[in-house]
């Protein structure tokens, strides 16, 4: 079940990151990402009030609090990281840092893995590493160095979100995913103001896809939650950090970025990586 909601958090992630990146090229990352955060609210609240929590301790609302923090900044970075840089290259060195730093933080905390699913994991995580090279020379000089650091400042504090979203108890449902929202749409719409002088204001072109960015980073971030709470938080971070696959075809077949022969490695050993962990 974690791998199959781990899957699903990687397919739901790739396609929203996508929508995302070509929303922010048509307008701000800051107004997207607030659009986009506002939809994912209005769709967690009403899932609560069909799904109500049994409880939610102190531990929960904090930990939802900090994940809120960490997804305001991880998305609005990625967001301007894919306005500005490469999608097919942004989007693995996010996912990188977002899969393998919860991942160090699970074994260190003592969870271990049989070896199948270690060896997986591992895989998974070579297979970031060859999606994310930069083969061609219109991707070095597609990646300027502010994208390359907001890349990495999405990808710690999505790894952070990941470590927080573990913290928070079964008993409390989706619950932690609304205050995450609420924190994140009380910050990124507040900046979102200050941008605006006082007025919110999203272009008509880029509304669609920023607010399919936003059905599918709840869709993403609830079947992360779930994944998490059913089994080890490096199965579910890494595997879930696969979502550049998808996010690399689609700039692909859609956006007609050249996909380099290393990157198609990469895809394939992202498939055995998932075989191998669904083995163990």
């Amino acid at each position: 079940m974690t791998i199959l909601l781990a899957g699903t958090t990687a397919l739901f992630f790739g396609f929203s990151d996508f929508f995302g990146g070509v929303a922010s090229r048509r307008d701000n990352e800051v107004s997207v990402t607030a659009a986009a955060h506002v939809m994912g609210l209005a769709l967690l609240v009403v899932a609560l009030l069909i799904f109500p929590a049994a409880a939610l301790t102190r531990t929960d609302i904090l930990a939802g609090m900090a994940t809120g923090v960490c997804s305001a900044v991880g998305v609005t970075a990625l967001y301007g990281a894919l306005a500005r840089g490469r999608m097919s290259v942004v989007a693995p060195i996010t996912a990188a840092l977002s899969g393998c730093v919860p991942a160090a933080y699970d074994f260190a905390t003592g969870h271990a893995l049989r070896p199948v699913a270690l060896a997986g994991l591992g895989v998974a995580v070579v297979a970031i590493i060859i999606v994310s090279s930069v083969g061609h020379p219109e991707d070095r000089a597609g990646m300027p160095p502010l994208a390359i650091g907001l890349s990495l400042l999405s990808g710690f504090s999505f790894a952070g979100g990941f470590i927080f979203l573990s913290m928070t108890g079964e008993a409390a449902g989706i619950a932690p995913l609304v205050i995450v929202r609420l924190v994140s749409v009380a910050l990124i719409g507040g900046l979102a103001l200050i941008r605006g002088k006082g007025r919110y204001s999203l272009k008509r072109i880029a509304i669609l896809p920023a607010l399919g960015a936003g059905v599918l980073d709840v869709a993403a971030t609830t079947a992360m939650l779930f994944a998490i709470r059913s089994g080890p938080l490096s199965v579910a971070a890494v595997l879930g950090s696969l979502y550049p696959v998808a996010t690399i075809l689609l700039a692909r077949f859609v956006l007609k970025e050249r996909l380099h022969w290393a990157q198609r490695v990469g895809v394939a050993l992202a498939l055995v990586a998932v075989l191998m962990a669904a083995l163990g």
